[in-house]
């Protein structure tokens, strides 16, 4: 590859906090929210113009269930309040049952789940970094982590102001591809994804023929274009794509926008529209870190370090794992956590772990994680795991399985010496903020 070299110059330092979150997907919202809830300055680096990530710019609309499915809620936290946040504004779908954030409901009720508006979702995530004291930096592209040894003290950036330095004691990568992490030296793995394109479209010929209900999301319908995920695909003409370099996300989009204007042309007539396009390539997973601990998915596992339980959300029953700390953490990087689709966990782990529930609920503790840190002068690796566990535990994260769950996925009851997290223990975040 040709090579040019950049003549040395003074990058002025655009601000300093404690901590930096360099991505506003849900799970850097969350992570944001946490750290400045537990007191500790906090600047958000968005690339794009919107917070949500996927959820916003990519239509990826829905929040998929918190519950196992057959009754059980299993995220509290910022998980269940970032689901209410999204719906705030416009529709609210969440089933009544579980409005009031209850721990059970009847089995065979409606999935504790939503879909929400994305113009009112944004204008929603807005109001609340807001509320909760998040300096949020629009239109600004990671570049490189400042390094010093195994330490990052900030990261270079790109904008209007040209390029500038963010400073900071730690911070968390939530980019979705674990930009971060990669280029200060983490071990990562990368993976292949399918060109899967959702849009949304109006049909006056559809609402005319059958749909007379007032309920708005009746007469808007999702149309998916390129190939899906959940199919055998290795027929197909559709290229696998990484999305991990430039040209990985150009043909992305020239595939996917390709797909749709073909679509278009064969339906051009009066009274269809396509309502709007994703600004973002819906890729799934990319890159994702190879940390301190896997996430382990074998049954009966004590994770002693784990900092809240996740469930596979597509899945109905959902099964329910814990998720470990050393997940969010490299072994050698001090001060930069993972966030997000990204954090380590491979093979099926990887799939269970983008679901956006399980994405928040990593933003949460490794916003609490780098909070704590920050007090206590020390690396991520020295957390007291104990006290991450009590203060998630207080704002309703299910920490551990208790026997009622484990019963139900055929596991045994585990004696452990950590907190109680029996239902009547798990303290509602909706009633707290």
């Amino acid at each position: 590859m040709k090579t040019i070299t950049e003549a040395q110059r003074d990058i002025p330092v655009a601000g300093e906090s404690d901590l930096l979150v360099i991505g506003g997907g849900l799970a850097g919202v969350a992570a944001a929210v946490a750290a400045a809830r537990s007191g500790v300055s906090v600047t958000l680096l968005e690339k794009s113009c919107v917070l949500g990530g996927l959820a916003t710019l990519g239509h990826v609309c829905v929040y998929l269930p918190i519950d196992d499915g057959i009754g059980h809620k299993i995220h509290g936290g910022l998980a269940e309040e970032l689901m209410h946040v999204c719906s705030r504004y416009s529709y609210n779908t969440i089933p009544d049952c579980w409005k009031s954030g209850p721990a059970r409901v009847d089995p065979s009720s409606p999935r504790y789940s939503a879909t929400f508006n994305i113009p009112a979702c944004i204008l929603a995530i807005d109001e609340f970094m807001r509320d909760e004291h998040v300096n949020v930096v629009f239109d600004t592209a990671f570049c490189m982590p400042i390094m010093d040894g195994n330490t990052c003290r900030g990261v270079i950036v790109e904008n209007k102001s040209g390029r500038t330095a963010y400073l900071a004691r730690m911070i968390i990568d939530s980019t979705g591809d674990s930009d971060v992490l990669y280029r200060a030296g983490a071990d990562c793995e990368l993976r292949k994804n399918v060109v899967s394109h959702w849009t949304y479209e109006i049909d006056m010929d559809y609402i005319r023929n059958g749909s007379t209900s007032n309920d708005v999301l009746q007469n808007i319908r999702m149309r998916w274009f390129g190939l899906r995920p959940d199919v055998d695909n290795s027929g197909s003409d559709i290229p696998m794509l990484y999305g991990t370099t430039s040209e990985d996300v150009n043909e992305y989009l020239r595939i996917s926008r390709s797909l749709a204007l073909e679509y278009l042309k064969k339906n051009q007539r009066d009274g269809y529209a396509m309502l709007t396009l994703p600004f973002i390539p819906q890729f799934r997973m990319t890159r994702r870190l190879k940390g301190l601990k896997e996430m382990d998915l074998t049954a009966g596992v004590n994770v002693n370090s784990s900092i809240g339980c996740v469930v596979h959300s597509l899945e109905a029953p959902g099964a329910v794992y814990e998720f470990p700390y050393e997940a969010l953490i490299d072994g050698r990087i001090t001060n930069i956590a993972a966030a997000g689709r990204m954090v380590s966990a491979g093979g099926y782990g990887w799939e269970i772990m983008r679901c956006i529930p399980n994405c928040v609920l990593t933003g949460q503790a490794s916003g609490t994680a780098a909070a704590l840190a920050i007090r206590a002068g020390c690396t991520l690796q020295e957390v007291d795991i104990p006290a991450l566990q009590n203060s998630l535990a207080d704002t309703g994260v299910m920490i551990h399985m208790y026997d009622e769950l484990r019963n139900n996925g055929n596991l045994p009851p585990i004696k452990r010496k950590s907190i109680s997290t029996a239902p009547g223990a798990i303290q509602n975040s909706l009633s707290k903020h």
